[in-house]
């Protein structure tokens, strides 16, 4: 408890300190007095604001990474040294080995060991037909031709080898196998490998499908079980000759003697004789494809490794190809997994040094030259700030070596600020984002000047939005100008006088090939920008209203629409307060000329002028343009009660222009043009009844003046005295020049006077010149006409 008041007094006597410091009426600093008046709430939102986007660019542009700046086609001005040690997959070995394997690879064959069945059911059939006969002489001629694919021979052979012989020689070693049963398990066994492995003539798979020494065998579509088998023992010709040496061995344990074998030999010709008819495996090309595939993934990349400063990535003079690219880009990615995180650090905090600056530049112009309101809202800092972010994020990702787009995001941006902004600053804005966007990607000089060319142009050339076909013929002109910057900057950074450095050993590229590719990918850049700025122009012009709507702006074009006579609310104002509609459209015409007088948007203004007054068309009648037949509504109504209906055509007709979806820049005339000017008719009535009737309170001009606010740009200016100067002119009985004159000055004087003019930042000089202007418009409107003989006075 003691320290907690112990503190309490403390802090009151800081403040009875600081009390007795104020009283001494010390001025304070500058900096201390803006902090005290400061609203520190919506100062930190915006200061919010500025770090958020500052952060959505250092984050989104990846500025913890060093850029890689290299593009195909690029001639770098000296050899290019690794400066990593790094690995590289060499893809043609890589290729070699994968393709070795595939040649290795064992192909896969589908065996069907039916087919060595019906050989065998053959084999048996053919013997029945052959041991049928009781002796040669019975047998037909079927069992004959039978008996010649076991044997041919002549009549004439020698002993033991004509038919007859034969004939009953099988007789003989098959006389206790009637069945054939002994034979046929012989043979069986005999073809035992060949139902296993299968049978083929020649290899049906090309060397470079596979290995001509190995294959496996599956049955069915069991591949997963599929087993090697040595190519050369399934080849009918092996294998034939293997079933004849199997067949002699089954034989002679089954059928002893040498009469055995000698039908084993028979036999086994037979067999081996019809083999190519009986073929078991055929070639399966997807099962094989798929393991050949396996086998050039399971292949691991063959690498090459380059030396930090030692090994040479591109050569000086040449233009960067594909390969150039993939090892550069390689030798990148190594440089950025190996940095510290102290590196990655100060690159952040670099950037967002260029950031700082870039915002004092732009906030300091914007603060002491162009409009403070950019600052001060918040709403319109945040669009600022969008745009600017959006701008640089996206023509940092469409700068990819694929693309090369970042032009078409910074000349929509150009010209996207050029309309929002004004020429004056938008050059700065996109200054800053240009310079921002090439030091993002570590682009050269080169890239810069283009990137300004182009943007500056557009900035420049965009103007007065008056045609749709304006923005065209910005993005042709802009696109010329641009190709030939991107040529002539080629020539001069010296790509096509060198391939070195300046200095005293220059590598003349003139006499060679050289100059031709180089002046050929200089004139194929600059062709690609053009495009890109065309195509940007061609897209703005759809993207304008857009535009328009989001930043509360309006173009020519769109001013131009709005100021149809045939807008719903000009045919309405015509039809309920015709008075009314003719003097907006005095107003209109003397107006837009005095704005033009001093550089204003003349058209903004005009158009503004067809709706200021659109509020009067509720109550019409009580005012006095609106009038006939000398009846006033005002008569019956207290001053006050007037002035209320007076003043509340103002509010009646921005509620109306909003409800009507009319732009915020045309709904400011209507609240800004009479500004906080006292309804001075009313307020001297009001002022003299209250002189008369002493029980009256005194009368307060706050209760006659308009609610504002003052006009806040100079073309409300412009429109507030026209709007004045047109209505007080009717009442000039013979308005000669110089009657027009004295009141144009004596209002102007009256609203200067009256502060009017505060807040729209409008010089003496540009007032005198807008004076000067109502009055030349005015005098044309009243000048005198030559009297025709016999004429009446009107």
């Amino acid at each position: 408890m003691s320290g907690a008041n112990k503190s309490g007094t403390t802090k009151g006597k800081q403040r009875a300190g600081k009390e007795r410091i104020e009283s001494l009426g010390i001025p304070k600093s500058k900096w201390a007095t803006w902090w005290d008046r400061k609203d520190k709430a919506e100062w930190s939102l915006r200061v919010g604001m500025t770090l958020i986007a500052a952060v959505t660019i250092l984050v989104l542009c990846f500025t913890w990474k060093p850029a890689f700046s290299y593009r195909s086609g690029a001639i770098p001005a000296r050899d290019l040294i690794s400066r990593v040690d790094f690995q590289v997959a060499d893809a043609i070995a890589t290729g070699d080995l994968k393709e070795r394997r595939r040649r290795e690879v064992m192909t896969l064959y589908r065996n069907s060991p039916q087919r060595l069945e019906q050989l065998r059911a053959a084999l048996k059939n053919r013997l029945f037909l052959v041991l049928g006969a009781a002796n040669y002489e019975q047998l037909g001629k079927e069992e004959r031709a039978a008996l010649t694919e076991f044997y041919e021979g002549s009549e004439t052979a020698p002993d033991g080898e004509s038919p007859a012989e034969r004939f009953a020689l099988l007789k003989r070693v098959f006389s206790k196998d009637k069945e054939l049963a002994t034979l046929e398990a012989a043979v069986d066994s005999a073809m035992l490998k060949l139902y296993k492995n299968g049978i083929l003539q020649a290899p049906q798979h090309p060397p470079e499908k596979g290995s001509q020494r190995m294959i496996r065998v599956f049955t069915g579509d069991q591949t997963d079980e599929a087993v090697p088998v040595e190519l050369s023992k399934v080849i009918i010709a092996e294998a034939g000759s293997q079933l004849v040496k199997e067949l002699r061995d089954q034989f002679r344990s089954r059928f002893p003697g040498d009469e055995g074998l000698i039908a084993a030999d028979m036999i086994g010709d037979w067999l081996r004789t019809r083999l190519p008819e009986f073929e078991t495996l055929k070639y399966d090309d997807e099962a094989s494809q798929k393991v050949r595939d396996q086998a050039a993934a399971a292949v691991e990349d063959v690498m090459m490794t380059f030396y930090a400063g030692q090994t040479k990535l591109a050569d000086a003079g040449k233009p960067l190809t594909g390969r150039e690219l993939g090892l550069l880009r390689s030798e990148w990615s190594k440089l950025v997994e190996s940095m510290r995180w102290g590196d990655r650090i100060a690159r952040v905090a670099a950037y967002a040094g260029m950031i700082a600056a870039l915002y004092l530049l732009c906030g300091s112009y914007i603060w002491f030259v162009d409009d403070r309101s950019l600052l001060l809202d918040r709403n319109k800092l945040a669009k600022l700030l969008a745009l600017m972010v959006i701008t640089i994020v996206l023509a940092y990702h469409a700068s990819r070596d694929a693309w090369r787009a970042e032009l078409v995001p910074l000349v929509l941006a150009s010209i996207t600020a050029a309309v929002i902004y004004g020429r004056e600053l938008a050059i700065l804005l996109m200054a800053s984002v240009c310079l921002s966007v090439i030091l993002l990607l570590g682009a050269d000089i080169p890239n810069l000047v283009t990137v300004t060319a182009a943007c500056t142009t557009c900035t420049l050339l965009t103007g007065r939005i008056r045609s749709r076909t304006h923005l065209v013929t910005v993005g042709l002109i802009s696109a010329t100008i641009t190709m030939f910057t991107v040529i002539g900057v080629g020539i001069v950074t010296g790509q096509t006088l060198s391939s070195g450095a300046p200095g005293g050993n220059l590598e003349g590229m003139l006499s060679g090939g050289s100059l031709n590719h180089v002046i050929n990918g200089l004139v194929a850049e600059a062709g690609w920008a053009g495009v890109c700025i065309l195509f940007s122009s061609l897209a703005m012009t759809g993207l304008l209203p857009l535009v328009e709507k989001a930043f509360g702006v309006q173009t020519d074009l769109s001013l131009l629409e709005l100021g149809d006579a045939s807008h719903p609310l000009l045919r309405r104002l015509a039809q309920r307060a015709p008075g009314t509609y003719n003097h907006s459209i005095n107003v209109a015409s003397i107006a837009e000329a005095a704005a033009d007088a001093i550089g204003a948007n003349g058209l903004l203004v005009r158009v503004g002028a067809y709706f200021h007054d659109i509020g009067k068309m509720f109550k019409p009648e009580y005012f006095i343009e609106n009038q006939s037949a000398g009846i006033n509504q005002h008569d019956s109504l207290q001053p006050a009660m007037s002035t209320l209906v007076i003043i509340a055509h103002v509010k009646d007709g921005a509620d109306l222009a909003r409800n009507h979806h009319l732009p915020e820049p045309i709904i400011d005339f209507i609240l800004q043009h009479h500004g906080t000017t006292l309804v001075e008719y009313f307020y001297r009535e009001a002022a003299k009844r209250s002189e008369e009737d002493p029980n009256r309170e005194a009368v307060s001009d706050k209760d006659f003046r308009y609610p504002g606010p003052k006009p806040q740009t100079l073309e409300a200016a412009v429109l507030m005295l026209a709007d004045t100067v047109e209505s007080a002119s009717r009442t000039l009985v013979d308005p000669t020049p110089a009657r027009i004159q004295g009141l144009v000055d004596a209002i102007a004087q009256k609203k200067v006077a009256d502060g009017q003019f505060d807040d729209c930042g409008i010089t003496f000089a540009q007032l005198h010149r807008v004076r000067q202007s109502l009055v030349k418009s005015l005098t044309a409107i009243y000048h005198a006409r030559v009297k025709y003989p016999g004429q009446q006075s009107a």
